[in-house]
């Protein structure tokens, strides 16, 4: 396995349970989605088998802006295209963090394609902090998927056995909660079963989503009535909270600490 370089942890959990699924990553800053024992689901693959209707919206743009423990520390600048019969997910994040008493600037690159039957094409997250980059690399195949971690010189390929449908919810990428709300099903309700990957863990496994209504909820200075999901990773809960047209207005895991408001 690579050497990970300057490995940061602003919250979130060890992986004692599973050692040998540690990411040969650059850093980890926002890392919150960890599959806990629910429902005998595995940790390298799930066996959910939820159907995936296809997916119906095209352009999308905007920006999240993230807080850690009531601070601003980043933004999230995204977008959604049409390419032909597939969509394809971009985004620029770009979070700063003090450490050792100075402060430092993470930049995330991360692209997205899938089709609009929600199943993923290939994806690739390069992480930057000052000299130091580490690029993933996901081609999505039926059978084994292939992983393709680089960190300076050195090169790790992997594989691993994913549904065709399966969701990308990786580390501190926000807009892909967006993709999860076009899967939930409203007119179905109730609590749904997803397959989730998490590639710059390489890690995968299940997440429910359940729909809990209507609530107030206070963004900037206004009190609000949205929709609530619950996301349930096994190990930690994350809100997601929409509006009429279920655009994603508010993420926020209260267990991290974190929120995410959209602008």
């Amino acid at each position: 396995m690579m050497q990970i370089l300057n490995k940061i942890l602003l919250f979130g959990m060890a992986f004692s349970r599973a050692p040998y699924l540690r990411l040969p990553s650059l850093f980890v800053l926002l890392s919150f989605l960890f599959f806990g024992p629910r429902n005998g689901i595995s940790q390298t693959k799930s066996n959910t088998e939820t159907p995936s209707p296809p997916i119906h919206f095209g352009k999308e743009s905007g920006s999240f802006r993230i807080f850690f423990g009531g601070e601003e520390i980043g933004e999230e600048k995204f977008q959604i295209i049409e390419e032909a019969s597939a969509l394809k997910a971009i985004a620029e994040i770009r979070i700063a963090v003090d450490r050792e008493k100075e402060k430092v600037v993470f930049l995330i690159h991360a692209a997205l394609q899938f089709t609009r039957s929600f199943e993923p094409l290939s994806y690739q997250v390069v992480q930057e902090a000052g000299p130091n980059k580490m690029r993933a690399r996901v081609n999505f195949k039926p059978g084994k998927s292939e992983a393709i971690y680089e960190t300076g010189k050195e090169t790790d390929t992997r594989q691993i056995e994913l549904k065709k449908d399966v969701m990308i919810l990786d580390d501190n990428v926000f807009h892909h909660y967006l993709v999860l709300v076009k899967r939930y099903d409203f007119s179905k309700g109730g609590q749904q079963e997803f397959s989730a990957f998490v590639p710059q863990q390489f890690l995968s496994g299940a997440v429910s989503v359940a729909d809990k209504g209507k609530e107030m909820v206070q963004i900037g200075n206004k009190n609000l009535s949205l929709q609530h999901l619950l996301v349930d990773t096994g190990e930690l809960q994350i809100s997601l909270w929409l509006n009429e047209s279920h655009e994603l207005l508010k993420l926020s895991v209260p267990k991290s600490n974190v929120d995410v408001l959209r602008e």
